[in-house]
């Protein structure tokens, strides 16, 4: 059945839905035809009452009607003028509806026909609120911690009994904190499944690979980023910064990643070989070729770890980068920097393009201002985190660093570089913090953002700035009665088979919180 809609007096637009009977005629297709219809009802008389057969083909001046007892039609005759009337109307009824091109697909991810100022305008269901916190999971560190993210992190083991590798993989709870490590955590359970310490100073990034997950990506305080293989737990790659690593990003392509660095750089990489299996070779008589896999392995994680970056551009920025976020196709790398009134993009090469040749497009550089006026230069705040909508249309700007009063706040915009119309602002409630870096989640299904305090509240706002709700989530007294730090460092969204989803969060008092 088609969901439509009718337009409406001042361009709204009412959503209907036309369910006209279907005849179980196999001919129902002829019925626009009036003359297929008088057949119809002729066959229908002769059937059931044929003294009133005759009048009938002389009223409506049918010939040479052949009575066949298959044609009639095992309905009644309200029914066959009823859907008449329908198949007469329909054609009308369709002249004035529009079908919906906003329709997401059955996993709520297509988005097909949403433009970035549709999805600004998307309405926060009455009933969704943070009633406040459902689960903990503590113990996990003795230092503060310091991001999250949600993540299938593979696992390959052998298995003694069988004497086969065994290959899965589990969604866990990535943490780090100040203690130099990195912690995966079943989401389940809240066991740690794995600790890699791979730097010598704390994490304040990571990524993994888009594609094949045994690639994880780390930077820290130690200037250091480095790509680690999640089989072997053995690092492959190292980089090297003058100072702090503060964010790390894989392309979803997989082919790029990047870095940005408190010593104002931003350096793109580009992979030099493969993160998927080699491909098998035909010749089944070359065995050593073939990668032999028990039942329950998989080529990906039986192979040797292959993937490998190399720079390819490095970008000096006129101050500390914030935040870098790649465009949903691969495009574009987007940043924004601490002190600058603009967001960035730097068009990425495509897979047919010889990057080591120079053209006039490689690496092209435009800006959008943040400012509502294209002319305004002045900067009176700096966008410090970015993240992209479910859609991939709309990216969410954070603010901080204010110069006045005017607390934090969230600006949407459409993620392409040309779509420069602020569509939201939305206040977080929340005032600006020297020390602590503001951070935000998209809730799953895309109509509002979930924004994390200095001061140990959750704040759930909708798309016209309306703050939802506001919990108490971090902070408070710890077991042995000495207070603990409020801050909210970082919050990642756990959604459920069911579609239900809770905000899972990390803060300064050591704890892992589930808000829902």
């Amino acid at each position: 059945m088609e969901t439509l809609r009718r337009r409406g007096g001042g361009g709204h637009c009412r959503r209907v839905q036309l369910s006209p009977r279907v005849h179980r005629d196999p001919s129902a297709s002829k019925m626009a035809s009036s003359d297929y219809v008088q057949r119809l009802i002729a066959q229908y008389l002769a059937h059931s009452y044929p003294s009133a057969l005759p009048s009938f083909l002389e009223a409506t001046h049918l010939e040479h009607l052949e009575l066949n007892g298959q044609d009639a039609p095992d309905t009644d005759l309200r029914t066959i003028v009823e859907d008449y009337y329908l198949s007469t109307k329909l054609p009308k009824q369709l002249d004035s509806v529009e079908i919906s091109t906003h329709e997401r697909d059955s996993l709520g991810q297509g988005w097909k026909g949403w433009t970035a100022k549709d999805i600004a305008g998307i309405k926060l269901d009455p009933d969704v609120k943070l009633g406040g916190v459902i689960r903990s999971i503590d113990g996990i560190s003795a230092a503060n911690l310091l991001t999250v993210m949600l993540a299938r992190i593979p696992y390959r083991e052998f298995d003694t009994a069988s004497a086969e590798y065994r290959a899965r993989f589990q969604l866990d709870i990535v943490t780090t904190s100040v203690d130099k490590t990195i912690k995966f955590i079943n989401h389940v359970s809240g066991e740690v499944s794995r600790i890699l310490q791979p730097h010598q100073a704390a994490i304040l990034a990571f990524d993994v690979h888009p594609l094949n997950p045994r690639y994880l990506v780390t930077g820290s305080m130690d200037g250091t980023t480095i790509l680690t293989d999640l089989i072997t737990l053995q690092p492959l790659q190292t980089f090297r910064s003058n100072k702090f690593v503060v964010r790390v990003a894989f392309s979803p392509c997989g082919r790029f990643l990047a870095t940005a660095s408190y010593d104002r750089d931003i350096v793109i990489y580009q992979a030099s070989s493969s993160h998927s299996a080699p491909p098998q070779m035909q010749d089944e008589d070359d065995d050593d070729h073939m990668l032999l896999l028990d039942e329950l392995d998989h080529p990906d994680l039986a192979c040797d770890p292959a993937l490998r970056y190399e720079p390819v551009k490095r970008i000096t920025c006129d101050s500390n980068p914030e935040s870098i976020l790649f465009h949903p196709a691969s495009t574009w790398l987007m940043y924004t920097l601490r002190n600058a009134y603009q967001m960035f993009y730097v068009r990425l090469p495509d897979p047919s393009e010889d990057i080591s040749v120079v053209t006039s497009s490689s690496w092209e550089t435009r800006t959008k201002s943040f400012n509502p006026s294209q002319y305004d230069t002045h900067v009176s705040f700096s966008v410090l985190n970015m993240i992209l909508h479910p859609s991939g249309k709309l990216v969410a700007c954070q603010t901080g660093d204010h110069r006045g009063t005017s607390g934090e706040r969230v600006l949407l915009y459409g993620v392409e570089p040309e779509e420069t119309e602020r569509l939201g602002c939305l206040w977080t409630g929340s005032e600006s913090d020297d020390f602590v870096l503001p951070r935000m989640a998209w809730i799953p299904d895309g109509s509002g953002i979930i924004t994390t305090s200095p001061n140990g509240y959750l704040n759930l706002l909708s798309l016209d700035g309306t703050t939802r709700s506001s919990v108490k989530v971090h902070g408070g007294t710890t077991q042995l009665g000495q207070a603990s730090s409020q801050v909210v460092r970082d919050i990642a969204m756990l959604q459920q088979a069911d579609g239900t989803w809770s905000a899972v969060s990390v803060g300064y008092d050591r704890q892992i919180r589930f808000t829902r």
